[in-house]
């Protein structure tokens, strides 16, 4: 993995209309027209007659009962939000009434597409019955010819669990029926991790604590069987600015700078809703910490022993940044396989909805056009014209998407890439041929506040919405990269329900609306050995706080004493981020230097991003066998599944899983032979369904693409790329 190591100080320019600068540092502020909003809504799964609003067990009751949710005794949650990932430990208690049959048993979890389920127990109180879960090599699951498992439907009769797989609910078979008997307890640990959202400059934690007046025993409150505790570390020194936006009243516990520990007030007030925590981000200045760990001594258990390091830029509201314009090509699939909703959430002209909404955000700064594709290109302006993003310009755009894109032909999705890429390009060589001032060749190094002011240049965007899998997906990756200095800057999602086409594509769009910082590069002298993640680093954006992690051996480089009236430029143990201003000027931040020793677990913090880039790499490679196995030992190890990897669940005892956990913590999980641990050998180890590929790597269907078929609940995928030429 390569990195970038360089300073990236510019000379002097050409002088324009001043800016408003931030008196202790310089950056730059302009209010913008509008303030952006970031919020989104928490959607409900349901399997058959139930609404799935928290953890729960779940018999499956029969003809005429359907599912039923077994009573709780306890549900609680403990809750580590660091920096920017929330790590949450569930623990649910519940029972089987005696007065109910022996059903099959399930246990289901809501959660969001990009929550990674690490770990799950389930502990029958009365008998010496465990069930686990494990991620082991995808190798091992075709070699040991695991059984898939089993889901029950309502009526209590066994279905193909893949047809049952929900990428927003986790779901755990716990056995044919009559594995479980009236009257048995059960305990639930539900291991998770997921980034936390970004809404309204707060990063946001949200649990999905709703429980179901039906699941409260006789003589109980929601209040006695909820416990949350939420620890807030930011990264940095100041204060923690934290509200509870759910009307759940917060008792702060522990607090110390950049740290604090919540616990919900149990008043028989206290609201039965999701429980969301959040802490702010955004001030009056871009805000820079820097997290560091040493390196460890090697063991069987930790595949990655090497120092890491997490750097935090927090920028700052947009009422104190200055907008880039930007030239912005909207991509949108209007092939067979998008015909229905897909295409109907994407298009649709009406307020809020996702095209018209990205629309409506443009301002007369930027410039824009419009492409609709299947096995041609169909464009708004003559050979993808930019048009300046007026209001009457838009309007018109509306028009046109509304009477002449519907859904067919073929999916070629390099072609209008291609095009696109072009248009891009040559708006940029025109920009730089005389309408921008260049920069001047000189040493000068600027720091904070100290750029010359030009006119800014437009930042090229792509944003394309497919659900088209197509044969020829690496070579338009090799293309992207092979044509683009900056590939891989930018943003990627995946909406796994037409419905969620529209929220995503409006997220991911306002919170591109205004560029802090672009061209991000980062100085730092003395790292030996450094990876970055991600790489290249993208540009920075008011809706998008950025979290640059690395890993690097040797010793982090010691702070040096600096002699009274000498500049630091980085110099013993500071990091520098480097990047452009909106007005077209280099910028550098003053040093950045570790905060004091924490327990920040800075390894997960950035292990899915790590996974997913390096799974990445290696299919564009050809899965190589050497990264490949050192992605399977990464994945295992930190119990993150990835492409490589699949989640199993297995029955065991008391004292074989006591004899397990002895194994992983003295040897690592790698080697263990969960076989031997598992009730009925090989043959009791089960796959999931749904849990082997992050989003990263979930396409649509090849041959519904092929055969222009729609795609339809539950199963279809649109994937929304924003690429920042």
């Amino acid at each position: 993995m390569r990195y970038m190591l360089e300073s990236r100080f510019g000379g002097g320019q050409k002088a324009g209309p001043p800016l408003t600068d931030h008196p202790a540092t310089g950056y730059p502020m302009i209010p913008p027209k509008a303030q952006a909003s970031f919020r989104s809504v928490a959607r409900r799964p349901k399997v058959g007659n139930l609404t799935v609003s928290c953890p729960m067990l779940v018999s499956a009751m029969g003809p005429g009962e359907g599912f039923v949710a077994l009573p709780l005794t306890r549900l609680a949650a403990e809750v580590q939000c660091q920096i920017s990932v929330a790590f949450v430990k569930t623990t649910l208690d519940a029972y089987l009434p005696q007065t109910w049959r022996a059903g099959s048993l399930q246990l289901y979890v809501p959660k969001t597409t990009s929550t990674v389920v690490s770990e799950v127990v389930v502990e029958n109180l009365n008998r010496d019955k465990i069930f686990v879960t494990a991620i082991v090599p995808a190798d091992d699951v075709q070699k040991g010819g695991y059984k898939p498992s089993t889901v029950y439907g309502p009526s209590g009769q066994p279905q193909n669990s893949e047809t049952a797989n929900d990428p927003e609910l986790f779901c755990l078979p716990l056995g044919p029926p009559g594995a479980c008997q009236p009257a048995d307890r059960l305990r639930v640990t539900i291991t998770t991790f997921e980034p936390l959202t970004f809404e309204e400059g707060h990063y946001v934690m949200r649990l999905p604590t709703e429980i179901p007046y039906s699941m409260i025993p006789e003589g109980y409150s929601h209040t006695q069987l909820l416990d949350v505790i939420v620890t807030i570390n930011t990264g940095n020194p100041t204060t923690v600015k934290y509200g509870v936006r759910s009307g759940h009243r917060a008792v702060p516990g522990v607090q110390s700078p950049g740290t604090v520990t919540l616990s919900l007030d149990k008043s028989p007030d206290m609201p039965n809703t999701d429980v969301d925590v959040r802490y702010l981000v955004w001030g009056s200045d871009m805000f820079l910490a820097l997290n560091v760990t040493p390196p460890r001594a090697p063991g069987p258990a930790d595949p990655d022993p090497r120092g890491a390091f997490v750097l935090t830029l927090a920028p700052p509201a947009p009422e104190h940044t200055t907008p880039f314009p930007r030239s912005i090509i909207f991509i949108l699939d209007r092939s067979g396989s998008m015909m229905g909703e897909p295409l109907s959430y994407a298009k649709w002209v009406r307020e809020g909805s996702a095209l018209s909404y990205g629309l409506r955000l443009l301002t007369p700064l930027d410039q824009f056009t419009v492409v609709a594709f299947d096995h041609e290109q169909l464009w708004f302006t003559p050979g993808g014209q930019l048009l300046p993003g007026t209001a009457q310009n838009v309007a018109a755009c509306e028009s046109w998407i509304h009477s002449s894109i519907s859904a067919r032909g073929l999916t070629d999705i390099r072609g209008p890439l291609q095009t696109a890429m072009g248009v891009l390009t040559a708006a940029a060589g025109a920009a730089a041929g005389g309408q921008y001032p260049q920069q001047q060749q000189g040493g000068e190094q600027h720091q904070q506040g100290a750029a010359a002011v030009g006119t800014p240049r437009p930042l090229p965007f792509i944003f394309l919405v497919t659900d088209g899998c197509v044969t020829d997906e690496k070579d338009i990756c090799r293309y992207v990269e092979q044509h683009l200095a900056t590939y891989g800057r930018g943003s990627f999602d995946v909406a796994f329900r037409p419905h969620a086409i529209q929220a995503q594509m409006q997220n991911m769009l306002t919170a591109a609306q205004r560029p802090v910082l672009s061209d991000l590069t980062l100085t730092l002298p003395g790292v030996e050995q450094c990876e970055l993640y991600p790489f290249p680093l993208p540009d920075l954006f008011c809706g998008m706080p950025l979290l640059v992690a690395g890993k690097f051996r040797g010793a982090w480089p010691p702070l040096r004493p600096l002699d009274q009236g000498q500049q630091d430029q980085g110099q013993g143990g500071g990091v520098c981020v480097n990047g452009m201003l909106p007005n077209g000027t280099a910028w550098s931040s003053n040093p950045v230097y570790p905060g004091k020793e924490s327990d920040l677990p800075l390894d997960k913090i950035f292990i899915k991003n790590r996974l997913d880039l390096l799974t990445a790499q290696a299919w564009l490679e050809g899965n190589p066998p050497q990264l490949v196995n050192n992605i399977v030992d990464l994945s295992i190890a930190t119990g993150v599944p990835c492409a490589h990897t699949r989640t199993v669940t297995f029955e065991t005892t008391r004292k074989d899983f006591a004899a397990l956990q002895h194994a992983a913590n003295t040897g690592g999980r790698r080697k263990i032979n969960y076989a031997k641990y598992a009730i009925g050998g090989a043959a009791g180890l089960v796959v999931l369904a749904g849990l082997g590929v992050g989003a990263a790597f979930a396409f649509g269907d090849v041959g519904a693409t092929a055969a222009n078929a729609g795609a339809y609940d539950p199963a279809p995928v649109s994937s929304i790329l924003l690429l920042r030429l």
